[in-house]
């Protein structure tokens, strides 16, 4: 068995980049968690946008990109330039 059957807790943290958003992964046993970070509106402040529901298997990528790509069609630079133009 994983590292993580051998222990009654398990905890695992992850951040990378994907599509060019900044996503958190997160083991809490017996499931993972993950989300991508918004924090390119200064007024909204950070957001936490769920990607796949928990799950027992770590995301791969690909899963992770293809619910990126439905959730947050408009890539980062594009919602930065779109916040440049309502705010001056």
């Amino acid at each position: 068995g994983g590292i993580f059957d051998r222990y009654k807790w398990g905890f695992a943290f992850q951040e990378l980049a994907c599509r060019g958003e900044d996503v958190k992964l997160t083991f809490e046993h017996p499931n993972w968690y993950s989300c991508a970070i918004c924090d390119e509106d200064i007024d909204l402040g950070s957001q936490q946008i769920k990607l796949l529901e928990q799950q027992l298997e770590r995301p791969t990528y690909e899963a992770l990109q293809a619910k990126i790509n439905e959730v947050l069609p408009e890539p980062l630079w594009m919602r930065k330039m779109g916040e440049a133009k309502t705010k001056g």
